[in-house]
């Protein structure tokens, strides 16, 4: 089939045939003066190919699929000289302009539309002639006809985007998304098919609980602990924080605070020094803790030293200065090198050990002396001497450690211990929530295109095919109105998405 015109047709009130065609944008007629189109075969509805299957011996067959047939159009002309030099040189001209691969085929009658064709076959001209008509044509392995214009569409925050195709075919859509946050994977669905890529399984990041140290203090030097603040365990109805401490630094590293003066008093009487406990780095105390210390409490390089009396003590309490545990030794006895450990929860004494030479010692340069840990109701102390560990129930499981005293005291007028320090103490925080950002497929800003022609994936323009999941099809747009979804991980932020389409038509 073809249509017939009148060669003195106009369009539009210019001097082009109707169905005069442009080759890449420059009409014939334009470029060669005597040109003119007379008419044009191939533009027709197409032709299509069935597939059937045929079923043993049953009637007829079984449809399987169609699909389109590529198309020719061939162009009838007419080419006008004053003699033959010029016309060899117009041909010549005419076989210039057609020689093109995949030229943009546009006709005057239908300026919006475009095909897509490769110069097939041109007509030998009748020799000797001036005035000839003849015919050239394009071979169209795309049969369809495409509109200039592409359309676009944007998802402006939302995760659907409605899509339009005016056209007659259904049409494959490229993709330009910016990533807005970190985000494990991009999931787009049109009709029943869906493109994939990245990794679903990909979390924003892990809560774990740890312990951390909140404090180590070598007492070599002054940590900032107060002086005379302190809660002390009740050995005594009476014990007077009024003496004072020094500190004393031995090497590198280690020392130790110690009274200077022990003051006077009826009773327990001498130095204390408070630590306050940090927060951790959620601003939360210690519920659940640890904490370890070295102390020395002896009679090295002193006279008398069955005499000497001396008590030193390390305690636990809370917001409240309420005692949670407490840790003591001491030596009562006035003419015997004896020592005694007790340990306190809340105000009562609840274990002891005495009259024995075990904890009158030095901690000067050895691991942990000794070590106390609660976990929710259970508290357990250790002692270095003899594998002495012991657990007890707290009075309160919730109760939070925001203090930490150490307490070196004389008895009455009694001859004070020669060596009564703290050397280091250091507490740890148990269940630290701590937060881990794992770094995802997808950073903020990452942008991502994907060719729905090509069905090409690039990130941050570099091709990466490999991350598309394997069942992901080339995005199709049928006829008519449709949605567009738009998935990722469950943290990340919608990105920003802009879809491209061109329609066409049979």
């Amino acid at each position: 089939m073809y249509s017939f015109i009148d060669v003195n047709e106009v369009q539009g009130g210019n001097s082009l045939p109707s169905e005069a065609m442009s080759i890449n944008g420059a009409y014939i007629e334009n470029e060669i003066d005597g040109y003119r189109t007379l008419q044009v075969e191939g533009r027709e509805l197409l032709e299509s190919e069935i597939s059937e299957k045929q079923v043993g011996y049953s009637d007829g067959s079984r449809y399987r699929q169609k699909r389109d047939l590529a198309r020719t159009i061939t162009v009838h002309y007419q080419l006008l000289a004053s003699d033959a030099e010029e016309f060899r040189e117009k041909f010549n001209q005419l076989c210039l302009l057609l020689d093109q691969e995949e030229a943009q085929l546009i006709f005057a009658d239908e300026t919006d539309k475009y095909y897509i064709g490769t110069k097939a076959s041109i007509e030998q001209p009748e020799p000797g002639r001036l005035n000839v008509t003849g015919t050239f044509s394009f071979y169209c392995a795309d049969p369809y006809k495409y509109a200039v214009t592409e359309k676009i569409a944007q998802n402006n925050e939302a995760s659907v985007i409605s899509l339009t195709n005016n056209g007659t075919k259904s049409v494959p859509v490229s993709l330009k998304i910016k990533m807005k946050s970190d985000n494990g994977y991009i999931g787009l669905t049109l009709g029943d098919r869906f493109y994939q890529i990245g990794k679903p399984e990909e979390v924003d990041g892990v809560t774990h609980e740890e312990t951390v140290l909140l404090f180590d203090d070598h007492l070599n030097v002054d940590k900032g602990w107060l002086v005379n603040q302190g809660i002390t365990p009740p050995v005594t109805g009476e014990r007077l924080q009024n003496g004072t401490v020094g500190y004393v630094e031995e090497y590198t590293d280690e020392g130790y605070v110690h009274c200077t003066g022990y003051g006077s008093g009826n009773s327990w009487h001498g130095a204390a020094v408070t630590k306050i406990v940090p927060a951790d780095v959620n601003g939360e105390y210690p519920v659940n803790w640890f904490s370890c210390w070295r102390y020395d409490l002896n009679t090295a390089g002193g006279s008398t030293p069955g005499a000497q009396i001396g008590h030193n003590s390390v305690t636990f309490s809370d917001e409240n200065d309420n005692i949670i545990v407490a840790v003591v030794f001491e030596d009562n006895n006035a003419s015997l090198e004896r020592s005694d450990m007790v340990v306190y929860i809340g105000n009562t004494r609840i274990w002891d050990t005495k009259e024995t030479t075990k904890f009158l010692l030095s901690g000067r340069g050895t691991g942990p002396v000794v070590s106390v840990e609660k976990i929710g109701s259970q508290i357990t102390v250790a002692f270095s001497y003899a594998g002495i560990r012991k657990t007890f129930q707290a009075v309160d499981a919730n109760a939070e450690l925001r203090k930490v005293t150490w307490y070196g005291a004389a008895y009455k007028q009694h001859k004070p211990m020669t060596n009564n320090l703290l050397r280091a103490l250091q507490v740890k925080k148990h269940n630290v929530e701590r937060y881990e950002d794992i770094p995802n497929y997808f950073g903020m800003g990452d942008e991502v295109y994907i060719d729905g022609e090509k069905n090409e994936v690039y990130i941050n323009d570099i091709y990466d095919a490999d991350m598309a999941d394997a069942g992901s099809q080339p995005l199709l747009l049928p006829p008519g109105q449709h949605t567009l979804g738009i998935v990722t991980s469950s943290f990340a932020e919608t990105p920003e998405v802009e879809v491209t389409w061109r329609e066409r038509w049979i």
